[in-house]
């Protein structure tokens, strides 16, 4: 993303503890937040995101700063999003989550996405843990929208190594570039 240009997106997922069925091993999950080109190729974001247990009422609120820095233009970037995290039980943590962010176009209105990510909890030393996330962008015929479905998988390692988390969801995404941007990409 370039300085000035924006972005929007509202979310809503799905995750489960991998192999369980109990009523809190399951949640829902909203989200919306922006995102502001500041120089060339790096730009920041904010998202928030809230959290409820299936079936049972347990809940949290997560808010993300983030950081991007593209290292091929439109192709691969590297992330530092920094989670803060309010809720119920063990919930209340401070999350980094470096990594590399890599994308494939497949013409003006596809494209394909992948990232893998650290997770660093900065209150509880001992959990580490792999994400991998991938989607789709799906333009959208004016060139500003983006449908954005994603499977992810996020898996704890050494000492605290146990089920994985699976996640699907949807995105829905508004784009604002700047005119010889959108020239570029032929939108």
């Amino acid at each position: 993303m370039e300085r000035g240009e924006r972005q929007a997106t509202l979310a809503v997922s799905r995750s489960s503890v991998a192999g369980r069925e109990d009523a809190g091993a399951s949640w829902v999950a909203i989200e919306g937040g922006g995102r502001f080109g500041i120089v060339k190729r790096v730009d920041g974001a904010f998202m928030l995101s809230v959290f409820r247990g299936v079936p049972k009422n347990w809940g949290a609120g997560v808010l993300t700063l983030d950081v991007r820095g593209g290292i091929i233009k439109d192709h691969l970037a590297c992330a530092l999003p920094v989670s803060v995290t309010l809720g119920d039980f063990y919930l209340a943590s401070l999350r980094m989550q470096p990594g590399l962010i890599a994308t494939i176009p497949l013409g003006t209105r596809l494209e394909i996405t992948g990232a893998v990510r650290a997770h660093v909890f900065v209150r509880f030393p001992e959990l580490f843990a792999w994400g991998y996330n991938l989607g789709l962008g799906i333009r959208c015929t004016s060139g500003g929208w983006m449908l954005r479905p994603e499977l992810g998988w996020m898996q704890f390692t050494g000492k605290t190594s146990g089920p994985g988390y699976m996640q699907y969801g949807v995105g829905l995404e508004l784009n604002h570039r700047k005119p010889e941007a959108t020239k570029e990409r032929g939108l």
